[in-house]
């Protein structure tokens, strides 16, 4: 019986899952394209619901002594065995040949080899090249050699070949050779006896959506980039600042931006109003006043804790979906008719926050289609036996119920190639 399984996506879920194979003696090869693991929750700074840090919490002293959940980015990815991480790697191809499938992966050049580097970071401070951090809202400056997310995995950094001037300083600096600027693409095929999607979800650009201002002004931010700013690592050490650097002193948050419309995306992404809610707290706790406008809330029994300590903390509900958002003076104003009251309001504040759609990042890839609905997710057991899927790449969940579904498909995958032995 086969025994080596491909994980696609190093996201939560796709950890989760690669974890639990690899415990269950299983071969595993989790793929992912990005340069860090982690995927979109760590980049949020804090997660629920039990609020800890998604990236440090491996870190904490007491990780294994039951008073903390385990972390789910980063911990024993590198000490694993059985598990093997390809980063800055992508699915070319995925064939069926026989009982077994044989998957074609592409990796980018890193430039930094991950063998070699003792993580001295002596290639950042001597590099020269500044451009805006994409991370971080391009609101503060990164090297040409960098690391993506600083504490994610690998801590090796890359190096940014279309900012890279070549200089050669970064080779100058290593004393243990491992720079490469003139590494290259490589390609491999991996037989599988199983494929496991967990390709997971990325928040999707408002640009696209009449009214909302996003892309006009500077201080309509989507909750992503919210998160960014409330991280303790991001661009202004966690304090709410609009774009000119002034403390944000009112929020309006706006709910279902472009979800559950015909017209843009016609599902509930589940997560949203959690996610908003915590940032709500997060910015009642800098002392700043906080509206959430929305059509109804949609929180899992779970989570409830955070709509309580939202109402405790005076975060003013609006029930209705604004019509638009005009700027006046370099604001942003919130139009919006509350449904309760029947009163057409304008609401004025620092910063407008919209929670827009989460959709799959597997309907990008052309590989991926025949696994796909319309939506562009996968079915958790696909109509080609030995093709599996979790997390949200089979449909936008929260973070418990990607971890549960993770969990779930790890033990399938198990009883199908191992037959319970």
């Amino acid at each position: 019986m086969g025994d080596t399984v491909i994980v696609v996506g190093a996201g939560l879920a796709g950890i989760q899952v690669s974890h639990q194979l690899a415990d269950l003696g299983l071969r595993v090869h989790l793929v992912e394209k990005e340069a860090t693991v982690g995927g979109l929750s760590a980049h949020l700074g804090k997660v629920f619901p039990t609020d800890d840090c998604a990236l440090c919490l491996d870190a904490c002293e007491e990780l294994f002594s039951g008073h903390h959940r385990r972390c789910q980015y980063r911990s024993l990815l590198g000490t694993q065995k059985k598990l093997s991480l390809h980063t800055l790697t992508e699915v070319r191809s995925i064939k069926h040949e026989g009982d077994k499938f044989s998957v074609s992966l592409k990796t980018t050049p890193r430039y930094v080899l991950l063998d070699r580097c003792v993580v001295c970071l002596e290639c950042i401070n001597v590099c020269d090249v500044e451009v805006p951090d994409e991370l971080n809202l391009g609101r503060v400056l990164r090297r040409a050699v960098y690391r993506p997310i600083p504490q994610g995995v690998p801590l090796a950094p890359i190096i940014d070949m279309n900012s890279c001037t070549k200089c050669s300083k970064c080779v100058d600096v290593c004393k243990v050779d491992a720079i490469d600027l003139e590494q290259k693409c490589k390609t491999r095929t991996i037989k599988a006896d199983a494929v496991v999607l967990a390709t997971g979800v990325e928040e999707s650009s408002p640009s696209v959506l009449p009214g909302y201002a996003y892309g006009h002004c500077e201080d309509v931010l989507t909750q992503r980039e919210l998160g960014r700013l409330l991280d303790s690592a991001g661009p202004s050490n966690g304090k709410a600042l609009t774009a000119s650097g002034r403390q944000v002193g009112s929020v309006t948050m706006i709910l279902c931006a472009g979800s559950r419309d015909l017209n843009a995306v016609e599902y509930c992404s589940r997560a949203c109003c959690t996610y908003s809610l915590k940032h709500a707290i997060m910015l009642r706790e800098q002392g700043v006043d906080v509206t959430i406008c929305y059509m109804d809330l949609r929180v899992p029994t779970h989570s409830q804790s955070f709509l309580e300590r939202a109402r405790e903390s005076d975060v003013t509900f609006v029930r209705g979906k604004p019509d638009h958002v005009v700027v006046r003076e370099g604001s942003p104003v919130t139009i919006v008719e509350d449904t309760e009251s029947q009163k057409r309001l304008e609401i004025e504040s620092d910063l407008v926050v919209l929670a827009s759609p989460l959709v799959p990042h597997a309907a990008e890839r052309e590989v991926f289609n025949s696994f796909l609905d319309k939506y562009g997710f996968a079915a958790r057991h696909n109509a080609l036996k030995g093709i599996y899927a979790c997390g949200t790449s089979t449909g936008a969940n929260d973070i418990p119920g990607s971890v549960a579904e993770a969990n779930s498909v790890a033990l399938e995958v198990y009883m199908a190639l191992k037959g319970g032995a």
